[in-house]
């Protein structure tokens, strides 16, 4: 009886894993030779039944994971709303299809985040969310203007939506680092910049900062720490100065990379969540 029971869930987890996925990306079957197939029958039996538990198991918790998300992306394609009670700007039914989402690990913890990116807004409503799942609640890591960098060490570099400063053709960004523990990100500096060639003094009328530009490029950076208020009192450096910071905290690290989907029907349905009987919200701004 509980080799039927057992068999009975590996099926139904398949089915829900298929629902999940399309077609082209589930694994076709390989083909096993014969000595191999000799070698299996030869296991003993606890180890032939250990693997499809195991299988069945994270079957489930994907599967789960991925309902979970599903419904966040139906309440935001259908009603702008996220799990926090925000809404978002532009919620019509056409509107949310030019934004995209992305499933991908992007902390390291060998699970998949959502990735939300929001961009049919005003630069005010644009924004980038991370959620992670607990196997209860999906909870959010991250939210950030739609600029993000992640690599494969836990790192994010997070853009500016705007670059109205002495930074020129360098584009200013927030730093942050995934706390394991807490499974979230916490913020722990920036950087923005003062291109020369742009102005010679700034808005307080203190001249650029020569001396500190050691290789005489008309370029200085600016380390902003934790907490940083808003004033450039810190003394500026140089490029290479600049660069060891950020390889001290890159330390050789990957960037990971995203694979969009747009916020389409079809698209949140693969993920194995119906669409619920919810009215479209009225468009905003």
């Amino acid at each position: 009886m509980k080799k039927l029971l057992f068999a009975a869930m590996v099926l139904f987890a398949s089915v829900i894993l298929a629902a999940c996925e399309p077609a082209s990306q589930i694994p076709a079957a390989t083909g096993i030779s014969e000595e191999n197939a000799s070698n299996d029958a030869q296991k003993p039996a606890a180890e032939e039944e250990s693997l499809p538990e195991e299988s069945a198991a994270f079957a489930s918790e994907e599967s789960a994971r991925r309902l979970a998300f599903g419904r966040i992306l139906w309440d935001v394609y259908q009603t702008g709303t996220l799990p926090d009670g925000r809404t978002l700007e532009y919620v019509d039914m056409e509107a949310a299809e030019d934004n995209s989402f992305a499933l991908a690990d992007v902390d390291g913890d060998g699970q998949e985040e959502l990735l939300l990116f929001w961009e049919n807004a005003s630069m005010a409503g644009m924004t980038e969310v991370v959620f992670g799942y607990d196997g209860e609640t999906v909870y959010e890591e991250l939210s950030e203007f739609p600029s993000l960098t992640f690599y494969d060490n836990g790192i994010v570099e997070a853009g500016w939506s705007h670059n109205q400063g002495l930074a020129g053709r360098f584009w200013p960004y927030e730093v942050y680092r995934w706390d394991r523990e807490k499974d979230v990100y916490r913020h722990f500096g920036g950087v923005d910049a003062w291109d020369r060639s742009l102005r010679e003094e700034n808005y307080d009328g203190e001249p650029f900062p020569a001396d500190a530009d050691a290789d005489g490029d008309g370029f200085v950076y600016y380390i902003l720490s934790d907490g940083w208020n808003g004033q450039y009192d810190m003394p500026a450096v140089d490029g290479q100065d600049y660069e060891n910071w950020r390889s001290a905290y890159l330390d050789g690290a990957k960037e990971v990379e995203i694979l969009r989907s747009g916020l389409t029907e079809e698209n949140i349905a693969v993920l194995g969540c119906p669409r619920p009987d919810i009215q479209p919200a009225q468009p905003k701004g």
